[in-house]
């Protein structure tokens, strides 16, 4: 089959397209004809040997991917062959057939096409347990939005705004800014606004903001403690921005305001106890709640940027630079 090699650990710029045997089928797992898999910056850190995941070299790298079941373990019950599915998986996306743990691969309805179907479970994910499950967001409540063009913000944009929230966007520039603000925000700012945290606080009552969704770190943290309401929620999402900051208690004390660590990877096997079972009931409704919203018309995601399999590199070139909004799709079969 074909698929995308990481042989060594130095990053993105050097995986290879190769032909290799298909991966066995395990026990607990199906196997997965793969038509889309997702680019990501976490994909970009483990292929560069930077996260805290590292699958033993050679490895095809890839986690979140779409496509049909075409073989069942003997002991999984609730997919069968044919069955639409998207999924996260360890590793092994980029290629033209996948093995995932059961667990993790959900069935979709014939309504989701598969390359929205693929943004699923990370891209909406994500901002969905960080925002229902984490902050416990409730209706009327403000949501302050860092890197909201982004792949993962532009998705945290259009949840905020399902919950009832107000949604507040900032994103580098103009352009960026009205991507948000077509995709549900309430108001934009950019990034380099000065004292930006301040400005929102004093725009907003004086109080400030209830949850601050940051997938950037840095600077943005930063901002983030200035603008945060009293009893407020700092969602750490990632640190995209490449600073990862330090947090004042003291200022957290002061303001009771709590600081929250968000990784999807506990829900889906990606922490050292592997508690994806535990999980799966939880993430099945998830998914299933996500689909019921694009087929009711409620959420309404935006067609992703497609590379073809052989481009993947050039994929990856575009993500670093960040050349387009959204999120970003390896295209491994024709859809279906």
């Amino acid at each position: 089959m074909r698929a995308i090699v990481c042989e060594t650990y130095t990053g993105y710029q050097d995986l290879k397209l190769r032909n290799i045997e298909p991966p066995a089928l395990r026990a607990g797992c199906v196997r997965i004809a793969v038509h889309y898999c997702c680019i990501g910056f976490g994909t970009s850190l483990i292929v560069a040997g930077r996260y805290q995941r590292k699958p033993p070299l050679p490895f095809v790298p890839g986690t979140e991917v779409s496509g049909f079941v075409t073989e069942v373990a003997a002991d999984v019950s609730h997919l069968q062959i044919g069955d639409r599915v998207t999924g996260i998986i360890d590793w092994g996306g980029y290629a033209d057939q996948a093995v995932g743990t059961a667990d993790t691969v959900w069935k979709i309805p014939e309504q989701v096409p598969l390359d929205l179907a693929c943004l699923l479970p990370a891209a909406y994910g994500t901002p969905w347990a960080a925002l229902y499950w984490r902050a416990k967001l409730q209706a009327g409540e403000s949501v302050l939005v860092f890197g909201a063009a982004g792949g993962v913000g532009r998705c945290a944009v259009e949840i905020a705004r399902l919950a009832g929230a107000h949604v507040i966007a900032v994103a580098r520039d103009e352009e960026r800014l009205q991507v948000a603000l077509d995709h549900g925000a309430h108001e934009g700012w950019r990034s380099d606004t000065p004292d930006l945290g301040r400005m929102l606080k004093q725009r907003h009552g004086g109080r400030g903001i209830d949850v601050v969704f940051d997938p950037v770190g840095g600077e943005c943290f930063d901002q983030a403690l200035k603008a945060i309401a009293p009893e407020g929620r700092i969602l750490v999402i990632g640190f995209a921005g490449g600073t990862i900051p330090q947090v004042p208690a003291n200022l957290l004390l002061v303001k009771n305001a709590a600081v929250i660590g968000v990784n999807l990877g506990l829900y889906t096997g990606w922490t050292p106890g592997d508690d994806r079972k535990a999980h799966a009931p939880k993430m099945q409704q998830m998914i299933a709640s996500l689909s019921d919203l694009i087929i009711q018309g409620k959420l309404r995601p935006a067609a992703p940027t497609v590379f073809p399999l052989e481009r993947t590199v050039e994929g990856f070139e575009a993500l670093v630079a960040r050349r387009h909004t959204g999120r970003m799709l390896i295209q491994v079969a024709d859809q279906r």
